[in-house]
């Protein structure tokens, strides 16, 4: 019996671990923001950035193992509006980003105080509010919970998958930075703020795109 149970919280955990993966393998806007970050300000400054988007992706998840047959409908009930929203925001954050990226253009890149970057606790705030935007989360674990149902039937077994869809996305996004501060330091300052350019250019689409398809 006691074996079961550990089975339960193993299948659980792993079941998590697939679920936070699946939520954030595909590269969306927070994903190429996250890379930005790395190159911007590297892996030690960017990592506020990661646990701020890991930290929603858990609370949504638990939201969903708590509450989702009652919270999911509710969310679903807003229709468009919160994916308009949060194309406004990303439409607004990429222009803002070309803009400064090209205003650089002319300055050199220089490690003095004038180029202090955001400090890592705004960094958390800003990721967290970004995440917080997309109620896509919330209904696609509200979806992977009543579809595992038969897995997270204890407490022990809904702990484990909620810390593996943690521990999955928290690594995923570490990644992302890790992957951008790489790219930092083997690229020109020229290069990075092309990549700044385009990078902020897609979450520009991303949003657009996100304001079409919820209008139409």
């Amino acid at each position: 019996m006691r074996n079961a149970g550990r089975m339960d919280i193993v299948t659980a955990l792993i079941s998590g671990i697939a679920a936070g993966l699946g939520l954030v393998a595909p590269l969306g806007a927070i994903g190429v923001l996250l890379i930005r970050e790395g190159i911007a300000v590297g892996l030690k400054s960017g990592a506020a950035a990661a646990v701020g988007v890991a930290l929603v992706d858990a609370i949504y998840c638990l939201t969903a193992v708590t509450a989702g047959a009652v919270t999911a409908p509710i969310i679903a009930s807003w229709g468009s509006f919160p994916s308009i929203i949060g194309g406004v925001v990303l439409i607004f954050l990429g222009a803002r980003g070309v803009v400064k990226a090209l205003a650089a253009s002319g300055t050199p890149v220089s490690g003095g105080a004038n180029t202090a970057a955001p400090s890592a606790w705004r960094r958390f705030l800003v990721f967290i509010g970004l995440t917080a935007i997309n109620p896509a989360t919330l209904l696609y674990f509200a979806a992977v919970t009543v579809a595992l149902s038969s897995q997270l039937s204890t407490v022990p077994a809904s702990v484990a998958f909620i810390v593996g869809v943690a521990g999955a996305s928290l690594c995923w996004q570490f990644g992302l930075i890790a992957v951008g501060a790489m790219l930092k330091t083997r690229i020109t300052a020229h290069v990075q703020r092309l990549l700044s350019v385009a990078g902020f250019s897609i979450v520009m689409a991303l949003g657009i795109a996100s304001i079409l398809v919820a209008a139409f």
